[in-house]
Formats: structure tokens, sequence, C-alpha cells
């Protein structure tokens, strides 16, 4: 399916996804309409300041809409109470995926998490810890959340499917890992990798590789629903991948990879990560 002209609404996009996904699809001739609750400076494109908390306020922005690319949530946990992010970011998928089936949208590509299969513990409430995945991870590994943002999106994955199967709207979930622009930070240091760093398997993407992935699957015109984990192995400083499964993950099989699998996404699209820069995985041990 080619997005030249195609009416397109982007949620989310004075954010650092959102605002590249739709630059990107500006720049492909979609007729691109965004959205966000703060304003993103000056842009190329049509723009709407609005609160997607207002059912109505979507349904009003859905409205000749043929495509939906929907990253507006908050993205984690952060200062605000639970309860403040897990009813947020339901009730907008919600509006949006309900929104969609009542204006007639054919297609929705929505922004989930890596963060669902148990890696980010909510210290405050949760005694009972994640069950480790099994590697390299898909998006067919089953969720575990162990915090209400995770919880959200493990939800709104739910809601997605139904509107898929129920609603026959063709619909994707990608469960993003860390995003980021090359920047240092995101390298781990043998010595201080953290829970978390391990849990994910150092797993991280670009913003621009990201982006292209939406712009494949749009154009995959993939139909009913389905869930893709994209991202690399990619934020060890100084560990090759060989190096690497031998001291954090002494039971992956050694043929292994990367510790995420993207060959669904890239048999149903074509698209594939970018090899990053900096990465240490294929030096020589």
């Amino acid at each position: 399916m080619s997005t030249r002209n195609q009416r397109v609404l982007i949620t989310g996009a004075a954010g650092r996804l959102g605002s590249v996904v739709a630059a990107l699809f500006h720049d492909r001739g979609a007729d691109v309409l965004a959205t966000d609750v703060q304003p993103p400076g000056e842009v190329p494109y049509r723009f709407r300041q609005a609160d997607l908390l207002d059912h109505a306020v979507a349904l009003d922005l859905l409205d000749g809409i043929e495509v939906v690319l929907h990253i507006g949530n908050l993205p984690g946990i952060g200062p605000l109470p639970p309860q403040t992010v897990f009813n947020h970011n339901v009730t907008i998928n919600q509006n949006v995926f309900q929104g969609a089936a009542e204006q007639g949208v054919g297609c929705i590509v929505f922004a989930s998490t890596l963060q669902l299969i148990g890696s980010h513990v909510d210290d405050r409430t949760v005694v009972t810890p994640p069950t480790t995945p099994i590697y390299p991870m898909t998006g067919d590994t089953i969720p575990d959340p162990s915090n209400v943002y995770a919880l959200s999106k493990t939800v709104s994955e739910t809601m997605l499917r139904y509107y898929a199967e129920r609603c026959g709207i063709a619909s994707t979930a990608l469960r993003f890992p860390l995003l980021h622009n090359g920047e240092d930070w995101r390298l781990v240091t043998t010595g201080d990798e953290t829970f978390t760093d391990v849990f994910e398997g150092f797993t991280a993407l670009t913003y621009r590789d990201a982006a292209a992935l939406f712009a494949a699957v749009v154009d995959a015109d993939l139909a009913g629903y389905h869930c893709f984990m994209a991202g690399r192995t990619e934020r060890h400083r100084d560990l090759s991948f060989a190096e690497l499964l031998d001291r954090h993950y002494p039971d992956v099989d050694s043929a292994t990879d990367d510790l995420i699998d993207v060959s669904a996404v890239t048999a149903a699209t074509g698209w594939q990560p970018s090899e990053p820069p900096t990465s240490p995985k294929d030096q020589p041990t």
C-alpha cells in the first residue's frame, strides 16, 4: 500500500518518536494530520493540539482517516501515581481504537513496549518477580508485566486484537525497546549492568529505525492482527555478542544471532534494524 496521499493520523506527534514518524510520513507524501497534547513547534504538516482522553475529540480527529499511527501514551511510570498512568493510557487507547472502528479506519499501528515482558519491576508494590523470558524474544513472547505502565500496554494489545478480529481493522502492535539517536548514554559498561539491562537483552533501536518500521507495516498492507518485537542487542559497550551470552545468558543457544528475533517482522514487511556503528557484537572475541 502506498502512503502517498493517504490520510494518516499520528498521535503523540510532538514526542521524540512521534515527531520522527510524522516527518517521515510527510516526506513520503502522506496527508498527515498530527496531534498531541503539547504543540510541536513549526512543522510542515497539519497539527491539532488535542486531548485524546475525550472520546468525542478522538472521534472528530479520526473522521476521514485511513491509517492511525498511535504513539500518544504516557511513556512510563515516572513520578505520576500508577493509577494515573494506567487509566490515562488505557482510556486513550480505547478512545482511539473504538473511534477508529466507528469512523471506518482501515489500519492501526500501535506503539507498545518491550517492558511488558516484566523488565521494569515496580518495587513499591510488586513482591513476585517476573519470570525470565525465553530468548530470543519475539512478538509471541507472553507478556508478564511487573509495573502498571507495562500492564496498560498489555491490556491495550488485547484491546487491539479485539478490534482486528471483531471489527475488521488491520492492526499491528510494535513492542519497542529503549529508543535512541545513537547517544553514548545508551551503552552499558561491564560491571554496571542492571537487572533491566540483562532482562531486556541489552536491546535498543534508533528512532529512525522505529519510524521506518511504522512505514514498513503500512506498506505491507497486513490483514488481521500482528504483534512484532523490534530491536537489536546493541547496548553493551565492551562485550561481543558471544561474550555477552557467555556471561549473562549461559543457557541460551550459542547459535542464536540476537536476543531479539525480528524474523517474523522481516518476513511480513521486509524491515530490519540497521547495524549500530558502535556495536561490539560482531567484533572478534
